[in-house]
């Protein structure tokens, strides 16, 4: 079944589907607002709150884009908990060796050699890599950060590069 084909299902109050599509994206949601927030805990609470906006919301949801549509409602709900605690948030990347995989870095001998390597990275690029690594499409991820494609492909690449410099100079 395609993502978009949930919406009607779930709209007409099947759990099953409603489980199902949550299987399919929690991990995307997840690497969406642990991008923003940079806080596990938060993370977790904001992909469940997104969730439950799903469930409540998708009687409006209208077309196609099922995925950009959840995306960006993760998106938004971690940028507002940003401005409601109006504080600077720690960077915390304990599960991102999770999330990342290999991405093309092989053999990595320390996880916390990679997770300072991406807190090193500006806030954009780590948001990129994170989706990117989650198995978010680069098009999904233009809309749900709200750049051109190009520009997150570059990113992307960018990031990559730099995290293999980061990593080299680190004997890894």
């Amino acid at each position: 079944m395609k993502i978009d084909d949930y919406a009607k299902k779930i709209a007409d109050g099947d759990e099953r589907a409603f489980e199902q599509l949550y299987d399919h994206m929690r991990v995307p949601v997840y690497a969406v607002c642990l991008g923003v927030v940079k806080r596990r805990g938060l993370a977790q609470d904001l992909t469940q709150d997104t969730f439950v906006s799903v469930w409540e919301n998708i009687g409006h949801f209208q077309g196609k884009g099922l995925k950009t549509w959840i995306l960006t409602i993760a998106k938004n709900k971690s940028l507002n908990a940003l401005r409601k605690y109006k504080k600077e948030v720690c960077t915390d990347f304990q599960e991102t060796e999770n999330l990342l995989g290999s991405y093309e870095i092989e053999d990595l001998e320390t996880s916390s050699v990679l997770r300072t390597a991406i807190a090193r990275l500006d806030t954009v690029s780590q948001q990129i890599v994170l989706m990117k690594n989650a198995g978010i499409k680069t098009k999904e991820i233009a809309i749900s950060l709200e750049m051109p494609r190009g520009t997150v492909s570059w990113k992307y690449a960018t990031a990559l590069k730099t995290l293999k410099e980061i990593l080299k100079k680190e004997g890894v």
